[in-house]
């Protein structure tokens, strides 16, 4: 078996294991590195922008105390008493 030939099995992916590091080797191998990292960045950007957005706001009487639970149902405010 050559030289060639040797490399060019260890570089292909044999096993379905193989192909998470096959693919996250991928950009690297395609000299995009940083335009894929950017790519990737500013899509969290815009779905955390999307998720603040979208979000009910929380009103200032409501707001959780320090160190409680935020599923523990609130009292009930009695202002006519």
């Amino acid at each position: 078996m050559s030289r060639r030939a040797t490399r060019r099995g260890r570089n292909s992916p044999r096993r379905s294991g193989d192909r998470l590091p096959y693919l996250r080797s991928l950009p690297a191998r395609r000299n995009i590195r940083w335009p894929f990292i950017a790519v990737v960045m500013f899509a969290a950007m815009g779905l955390y922008l999307l998720t603040m957005l979208t979000a009910p706001p929380m009103p200032p009487s409501k707001a959780p105390a320090p160190g409680s639970s935020s599923v523990a149902p609130q009292p009930p405010d009695n202002q006519n008493a």
